[in-house]
């Protein structure tokens, strides 16, 4: 798994990360969309607890290096970067595949933009 985290320390490397985070998350539901669709099958990752199927929630993650992962959200609290939407995985079999690849773009933008936001929020004047 690639990091997550960022160390950021400038203006231009969180672009940089931004621009990474996105090329991933283009290259998922683009060139890599068949794998894509697939890790988030609702029934690839199931627990069992107490006897009880039950299904995770799983998160499209872009990296910064270009790369992209379908994994669950990250366990430590508070997370070390906002959490990108939960449960990308339990609308796929309930929607049209175009519409619900249509639909996973919009919440990956928002977390790509509270992710910048959330890096920029540690700059004081001088480091803007």
């Amino acid at each position: 798994m690639s990091s997550i985290s960022s160390s950021a320390r400038s203006v231009e490397e969180i672009f940089k990360d931004y621009s990474g985070r996105r090329s991933g998350i283009v290259r998922a539901l683009t060139l890599d969309v068949n794998e894509f669709y697939s890790l988030c099958d609702p029934e690839f990752l199931c627990v069992c607890v107490c006897g009880n199927v039950e299904k995770e929630n799983l998160c499209l993650y872009g990296h910064p290096n270009d790369t992209w992962e379908v994994t669950l959200p990250a366990e430590e609290v508070p997370p070390e970067l906002p959490e990108p939407a939960l449960g990308i995985n339990f609308a796929r079999d309930g929607m049209d595949r175009k519409d619900w690849l249509s639909l996973v773009p919009v919440h990956s933008d928002s977390w790509l933009l509270s992710v910048a936001f959330y890096l920029g929020a540690r700059f004081n004047r001088n480091d803007r």
